[in-house]
C-alpha cells in the first residue's frame, strides 16, 4: 500500500491536500480593498478604449468598403489578383457532351439493373 501511495500521479498529493482543506489562505489573509478604489474606472477607461478603437476602425479605408457596395469590393480583388503573376487562368468547366460521357462510364449494367430491380 505504501508503494502505491509513493507512485501515486503529480496531482495525487495536490488533490489530497485540497479534500483535508489545507493550503487555502486564512480569512485574516485575504486583502482588502482600498476605501478609494472605485470598481466603474476600469470601465470608463475600457469605455474610452473602445472609442479610440472604434474611431480607428470607421477611418480606416478598409473598413469603408464594406459599406460602399458589390463594386468597390471586386475593385480591391481585382487589384490584389493582379499582384500575382501569372493571372488566374478561366475556370474550364465540361460541357454537356463531356457530362453524358462520364456518366455513361459509370453507367455499369450489372449495378444500374440490380438498382432499377430494386424500385
Amino acid at each position: 500500500m505504501r508503494a502505491a501511495i509513493n507512485e501515486a500521479p503529480e496531482w495525487y498529493d495536490a488533490r489530497r491536500t485540497e479534500i483535508r482543506g489545507e493550503g487555502y489562505p486564512d480569512v485574516i489573509d485575504i486583502p482588502t480593498i482600498e476605501a478609494n478604489w472605485k470598481p466603474d474606472a476600469a470601465l470608463l477607461a475600457s469605455g474610452d478604449t473602445m472609442a479610440i478603437l472604434q474611431a480607428t476602425f470607421d477611418n480606416d479605408p478598409r473598413a469603408r468598403v464594406s459599406l460602399t457596395g458589390t463594386a468597390d469590393i471586386l475593385a480591391i480583388a481585382a487589384e490584389i489578383r493582379a499582384e500575382f503573376d501569372p493571372p488566374l487562368p478561366e475556370a474550364g468547366f465540361l460541357t454537356e457532351t463531356e457530362i453524358a460521357a462520364i456518366r455513361e462510364s459509370f453507367n455499369v449494367p450489372r449495378v444500374t439493373e440490380g438498382l432499377m430491380g430494386q424500385q
